[in-house]
């Protein structure tokens, strides 16, 4: 038996990203990010939804609201360009973030991940032709783009980057 660790039985790694999105695209300090993070988790107790956060996870529902109601203008431009393009295929996906995030160092891609190895939110910083890296709570560091798919994992493919659960956040439109 291995004793569990921190972020093994809560869901809270959908926090962490938001806060470390607006780390990056708005460089702000770190008094302010413990600051984003308390409030959060306020507005998540008004909202009746902090014990289910806790233990279930958020999902796109709640992350909206986050943005909407607490992140406000600290990321101005939040977009979902495969919110329903579910069958998007990893080469136009991959090129598609790379473009992105190429065009601006204050940008970032809050993305979820699946597979059997991953239930699990996280920030894409960076993306090269064979790797997407990450700025992650969890030591993530960065998957090989060759062990990636966007639809079905596989054992050749374990990793799902979720195009319909991705956000593209920065301080200006594309």
């Amino acid at each position: 038996m291995k004793p569990y660790e921190q972020g093994g039985l809560d869901g809270l790694c959908a926090i962490y990203s938001i806060v470390n999105a607006v780390r990056i695209v708005s460089s702000i300090s770190d008094a302010e990010a413990k600051a984003l993070f308390r409030h959060i988790l306020e507005h998540l107790e008004q909202t009746r939804d902090l014990s289910r956060v806790l233990s279930e996870g958020i999902g796109l529902v709640t992350i909206g609201g986050i943005f909407g109601k607490v992140v406000g203008d600290l990321i101005p431009y939040r977009t979902m360009p495969y919110k329903n393009k579910p069958g998007t295929p990893l080469d136009e996906f991959w090129s598609e973030m790379t473009r992105f995030l190429e065009t601006d160092t204050h940008r970032a891609i809050l993305i979820g991940l699946g597979g059997p190895a991953w239930d699990h939110w996280s920030i894409i910083h960076e993306i090269t032709a064979r790797q997407v890296r990450f700025f992650d709570s969890h030591k993530l560091r960065h998957l090989n783009r060759n062990r990636c798919t966007t639809t079905r994992s596989t054992s050749r493919r374990p990793h799902v980057l979720c195009p319909t659960h991705t956000y593209f956040l920065s301080l200006r439109p594309q």
